[in-house]
């Protein structure tokens, strides 16, 4: 039989591993940024960066906070008492 920690312990490793595939699918269906080549060097003398994909970025950041809380949980069960 499983303890009641055991139980929110596994529910906290899907909602990790669910929360790590969304966050991928979202950073891998992003729109990619239009990037262009220059014969020149512009004269300004600021630094020219490209536009940022906010999609690609949160995506990104929702997979790793996503595979941390698995992590964590999985660990969390691999040390569990056994009786």
């Amino acid at each position: 039989m499983s303890g009641p920690r055991q139980t929110w312990t596994l529910v906290v490793l899907w909602l990790g591993l669910v929360t790590a595939v969304v966050g991928t699918v979202v950073a891998v269906t992003g729109r990619r940024p239009q990037t262009g080549w220059f014969a020149y060097a512009p004269l300004a003398h600021a630094a020219i960066l490209p536009p940022t994909n906010w999609q690609v970025v949160i995506g990104v950041a929702i997979a790793v906070l996503g595979a941390v809380v698995a992590a964590f949980a999985a660990g969390r069960l691999s040390v569990r008492r056994r009786r």
